[in-house]
């Protein structure tokens, strides 16, 4: 189970940033989540007296990409089906994502960023089904928030980030961690990973945040995952041709499985996205 508010210490990394603030109710919703004497139906109340994540997470659960086998009625009979674990997580993934938005600079088109990473998390998700089934509801949630440092490196660097971003979107052979490390003295995957830290995420999520662009890493970074982070652009402009080529280059899986599963992420994902908003 994730450890969401357990705060550590900033690293030396972290000084710079201004890192999102999460509400104190948020904080006591995933800390009684941890808390196994806390009942269900409190957890249920807690969650219907945000009427705001009361709906995003009916919406999201509800998504095609979250993969239930049938929808949900209501905020307690979500809690019932999902379980802590699963439920934190998604709580976990729309407090980040709210945060990190508040803090992004004008030119960063926040809508498209998040398709992209509901993209992703789709894809994480599906390619999991085929890879490593054991780990499918934890890579639905690092594949949503893998990029998560991007909105916090662009709002501390400026213009010189502008260019780097929009450089690696349109240039298929541009490395954006080779070039935020050069510019900026920190890429957005060994970010990322600090943020989980500082906010306590477990040691394999960080892990997993902070290897998704290396894709000869060690094995202790899902292949999903490094599948996923080659996701640049939301479904309806990425193209899947260009996606299988890529896939191909870097890890040599089998085409037709990689068509179907890009298919399927594309189709879930404008649902999740809109789920999420």
């Amino acid at each position: 189970m994730l450890g969401f508010g357990k705060k550590k210490k900033p690293s030396d990394s972290l000084d710079r940033y201004e890192l999102p603030s999460f509400s104190a109710a948020l904080l006591n919703l995933l800390n009684k989540l941890r808390d196994p004497t806390i009942g269900i139906n409190e957890l249920a109340t807690d969650l219907e007296i945000d009427p705001g994540l009361h709906v995003r997470v009916l919406k999201t659960v509800n998504s095609a990409a979250f993969g239930l086998s049938h929808k949900v009625s209501n905020i307690r009979h979500a809690v019932n089906l999902l379980g802590r674990s699963r439920l934190e997580s998604l709580v976990l993934a729309v407090a980040v994502k709210d945060g990190v938005s508040r803090t992004s600079p004008a030119w960063l088109d926040m809508q498209q960023f998040w398709s992209t990473a509901a993209y992703r998390a789709s894809l994480a998700r599906g390619l999991a089904a085929e890879l490593h089934p054991q780990g499918q509801n934890d890579l639905f949630t690092i594949g949503l928030l893998q990029d998560m440092a991007v909105p916090i490196l662009a709002n501390r660097e400026g213009n010189r980030y502008r260019d780097i971003y929009l450089s690696w979107l349109e240039q298929d052979d541009f490395e954006l961690s080779e070039q935020e490390n050069r510019h900026c003295g920190i890429d957005h995957a060994a970010l990322g990973a600090d943020m989980a830290k500082n906010w306590g995420f477990p040691a394999a999520l960080a892990e997993a945040i902070g290897g998704h662009h290396t894709p000869k890493d060690s094995d202790s970074v899902p292949l999903a995952i490094k599948v996923a982070a080659l996701v640049k652009q939301p479904p309806d402009t990425d193209s899947n041709a260009r996606l299988v080529a890529k896939v191909q280059q870097h890890f040599g899986l089998e085409p037709e499985m990689l068509k179907v599963q890009i298919e399927i992420a594309q189709a879930e994902s404008r649902e999740l996205s809109a789920a999420l908003n």
